[in-house]
């Protein structure tokens, strides 16, 4: 009798320990179960964002794969992480049909269903997260070993924590991937912090700022423009740098910031430029120059706007192509920020604006910015056709919905008397949430006889504190919630079949790890 106790028992705890490995592995956020080529591509088909993991063997490729494992726990919701073994009997074929051969690993990345690139970043945990968070994106910085001497502040805890520790003089530059500016200044600024590291007790830092977790130091400093540089000492801000942005300006800067730094060389105005085949116009001299010309293209701009800066070389290009050419009409330019009279006269809202004259009678607003472009609109002035109507909200949208669109107040009021709510946070230009909407307001009007579910949508534009509360990385990210105290990752497909099955059998905190 004891003796098959004691057997009973060994077996249960077998059967424990494979049960507590399975879910493990299921709860680890990397999917492993893939050995079919046409599970392969629904699986593509489904999941937008996939990076694949094809080893030789485990063993072989045992640090490749607990960095793949640490690296998906952060990003589900974000994208899928794959893992494919391809010494495993049934993944062979997979392997061979998707022409693998892992020596001893190869790191894949599929988007919008289809291969996108080899993985081509440093072999870490925080490098693959950023990938998968945007894998279409530039080389990050501090990935880029041109500036490996700068000290990169992932988010605010490690700039507090380093400001409390470290007392040496810094300057840090405060910058978001898309700022021209910010990426014509890195490659000086990168010089710099070498030079300095040279010397010791110097240190030039960066910070990402348009990461939602950095958000309470662009409003702690009041950073409005990019790249805003401040520099610190003993731990504490001192002072907004106002230098000039190349290496020895910032070298000599940290050596010595109580001279104050060589202000920037004012640029030249471009309307006293001899050469230029551009008519500048002033507020006295616009409607007599107008009115004797057929045919005029007028560029409104400010002499600080980068999009104009751009501009003008190619203003000029068109303009002595006119001339070359012979093509009738007249390229002229007003600086409105000097005649903001004709500015408001015009409605001149952005930079630039771009209006076409004929015989002195505003006709139309044009958008061309490219030389060939700007001759060809000369050659055959031709209103452009009206654009389209903006788009409605999804909440604009919502009168035939039972999607709740919460905010910020009414999102923890709500979710606290609700069962079963699955929340879907999104951005209004996000492509993946467009096409989710139908099937997510599907599912909802489907179910809208059921009082113990609710269909939730949020607008991270509008409530980033909300989005960034939940740690919403990713669109569309989509979350479960019970009674606001069970909080699980939806991970399933994104049809409206998917969506009501899910809701119709829901998770219970036992089944799945909670976030």
């Amino acid at each position: 009798m004891l003796t098959h106790r004691c057997v009973f028992i060994v077996q249960f705890t077998l059967l424990l320990l494979v049960a507590l490995v399975a879910a493990k592995t299921k709860l680890s956020g990397v999917q492993e179960d893939i050995a079919d080529y046409k599970d392969f591509k629904k699986l593509l088909r489904t999941k937008n964002n996939v990076l694949a993991l094809y080893v030789s063997s485990a063993k072989a490729a045992a640090t490749e794969l607990k960095v793949f494992r640490e690296a998906a726990e952060t990003i589900r919701g974000t994208g899928t992480m794959l893992y494919v073994d391809c010494s495993n009997q049934e993944k062979k074929k997979l392997c061979k049909k998707l022409k693998v051969a892992p020596e001893p690993f190869s790191l894949r990345h599929y988007k919008d269903g289809d291969f996108h690139k080899d993985y081509d970043r440093q072999l870490n945990v925080a490098s693959m997260i950023t990938f998968m968070r945007d894998p279409s994106g530039d080389l990050p910085w501090e990935e880029d070993p041109a500036g490996a001497d700068v000290l990169h502040f992932n988010d605010a805890a490690a700039f507090s924590k380093h400001l409390r520790k470290d007392i040496r003089p810094m300057l840090v530059m405060f910058h978001v991937p898309w700022c021209g500016f910010c990426k014509r200044m890195k490659p000086d600024y990168s010089k710099a912090a070498s030079e300095l590291k040279a010397q010791g007790g110097y240190l030039l830092a960066a910070m990402n700022v348009e990461r939602q977790e950095n958000a309470p130091i662009r409003k702690l400093f009041n950073i409005t423009g990019f790249p805003t540089l401040i520099y610190f000492e003993n731990g504490k801000m001192r002072f907004t740098y106002e230098g000039e942005n190349t290496k020895d300006a910032l070298v000599a800067f940290m050596l010595n910031p109580n001279v104050k730094p060589t202000p920037k060389p004012k640029e030249p105005d471009w309307s006293a430029d001899t050469t230029s085949e551009i008519v500048h116009l002033t507020t006295q001299g616009f409607e007599p120059a107008l009115r004797d010309e057929k045919s005029v293209l007028v560029m409104f701009y400010a002499p600080w706007c980068g999009h104009c800066k751009r501009m003008k070389p190619e203003y000029e290009k068109a303009a002595l192509e006119m001339k070359k050419s012979n093509v009738p009409g007249v390229l002229a330019a007003l600086d409105a920020t000097k005649e903001p009279s004709i500015g408001e006269k015009f409605k001149v809202k952005g930079y630039p604006t771009v209006k076409y004259f004929a015989n002195g009678v505003y006709k139309f607003d044009v958008n061309v910015r490219e030389a060939s472009k700007i001759v060809d609109f000369m050659r055959d002035p031709k209103e452009p056709p009206p654009p389209p109507p903006p788009e409605k909200s999804w909440e604009e949208e919502a009168d035939n919905t039972e999607v709740l669109f919460l905010n910020d107040e009414t999102f923890s009021t709500t979710l606290k008397r609700k069962k079963h709510a699955l929340v879907m946070f999104y951005a209004p230009w996000c492509g993946h949430c467009k096409n989710t909407k139908p099937e997510f307001t599907a599912a909802a009007n489907a179910l809208q006889d059921d009082p113990r579910v609710v269909f939730v949508a949020v607008d991270c534009t509008k409530y980033t504190a909300l989005c960034g509360k939940y740690n919403v990385r990713g669109y569309p990210t989509i979350l479960y919630f019970s009674y606001l105290k069970t909080k699980l990752e939806y991970n399933g497909g994104r049809t409206s079949k998917d969506f009501i099955s899910y809701m119709n059998n829901p998770p219970s905190a036992t089944e799945h790890s909670e976030l």
